[in-house]
């Protein structure tokens, strides 16, 4: 098992990752149907701040592999804005169906705390959402609050991650 930040030479492994998230319904990889190639370049050209659609801050995304898959996405937002604050947080997280389960999303938040975030940062789930709430929580989330966010009109947990 390795987590490593996203690049073009993990082209072949994220056209299999992405194809299964799409097949399990994550709207987030439904852009890279078309080419998975182009989406991963954008990913990482995020990292560096550039082709940022407008209000984005920065972000880089991680790979959990595990014996030559990608089994997990982590990403990183570096900056904050009122949507990051409340909505999204600044670290997002998928696994694969298969996957879950076996500890994924808690070794992959863990690993962020542990190597990426400097200073508090703001992790998110939907209040419905428990398995998420259950990893947070591993990783010393502390519970902040609830926050209805009216534009997708839902509730949204909100928690504060320091580094350990």
């Amino acid at each position: 098992m390795e987590i490593t930040k996203a690049d073009i030479g993990h082209a072949e492994l994220f056209k299999n990752y992405a194809k299964d998230c799409v097949q399990e319904g994550l709207e987030l990889y439904d852009e890279a149907k078309l080419d998975s190639h182009a989406y991963l370049k954008k990913r990482i050209a995020y990292s560096e701040g550039k082709e940022l659609p407008a209000g984005w801050a920065p972000i880089s995304t991680y790979f959990y592999i595990e014996s030559g898959i990608i089994c997990g996405s982590i990403r990183f937002r570096h900056g904050t804005n009122e949507y990051i604050e409340n909505v999204i947080g600044h670290i997002g997280y998928d696994t694969l169906a298969r996957a879950r389960g076996r500890g994924v999303a808690t070794k992959m938040l863990r690993w962020i705390v542990n190597n990426i975030i400097e200073h508090r940062v703001i992790i998110t789930c939907d209040e419905d959402n428990t398995a998420s709430s259950r990893v947070i929580e591993k990783c010393g989330g502390e519970y902040l609050s609830t926050f209805y966010c009216e534009d997708e009109q839902r509730n949204v947990l909100r928690y504060k991650l320091d580094r350990t």
